[in-house]
């Protein structure tokens, strides 16, 4: 089955497009960023430290309705990085640049099952490797994921699958973090002996 066979594939807004400059009419819209997906995909907590930060865009409130906006249930993906994040409740409402596609599944797709397939699957990371082989850029194209074949197991195993991925994730975050404090924690010591030693 074809992803655009169970979701729908846009692309994410070109800023330059929309920005204006900050006036009454305006809105200003946080925008979603590569290190907000990186933050989720990397279980190293400190690897994100030195990433830009967040920003934010004016655009006329009257084109607010137009604009695609995070929400609960779409999986965005990395067009330069191919991979892929199902947004959660702190995402809600940021603008999504044209950096990333958005996926929004139907009824039989689940998104945290998507994200598992398009990040984990070996036969999908096969089919992205591929389809930007030749490309000097190395970016997926909106019509190459609409066409990308995916298998679409009963949602009970998806649930499943989605769920297993996501507490193993959050296993991994917590391991990383635990280890970072032991190294803190160690290196307080370790700093404290010295100067004991050197005071003597």
């Amino acid at each position: 089955m074809n992803l655009e066979q169970c979701a729908s594939v846009v692309q994410g807004a070109f800023l330059s497009r929309i920005q204006t400059s900050p006036t009454m009419e305006a809105v200003k819209l946080p925008v979603y960023t590569m290190k907000e997906m990186n933050e989720w995909l990397s279980p190293d907590p400190t690897s994100v430290e030195n990433q830009q930060d967040a920003s934010d865009v004016h655009v006329d409130q009257g084109r607010l309705v137009s604009l695609p906006l995070a929400k609960e249930g779409l999986v965005l993906i990395s067009l330069t990085g191919q991979r892929a994040v199902a947004l959660q409740q702190e995402h809600v409402g940021k603008l999504i640049p044209s950096n990333f596609a958005i996926i929004e599944p139907k009824g039989e797709l689940h998104p945290d099952y998507l994200e598992w397939y398009i990040n984990e699957h070996p036969d999908c990371r096969k089919q992205l490797k591929i389809a930007t082989q030749g490309s000097s850029v190395a970016a997926l194209s909106i019509q190459m994921l609409r066409t990308l074949e995916i298998i679409l197991p009963t949602m009970d195993d998806q649930v499943m699958i989605g769920s297993v991925h996501r507490l193993l994730h959050r296993k991994n975050r917590l391991l990383q973090e635990r280890i970072l404090w032991e190294q803190q924690y160690i290196k307080q010591i370790l700093m404290g002996y010295l100067k004991e030693e050197v005071s003597k």
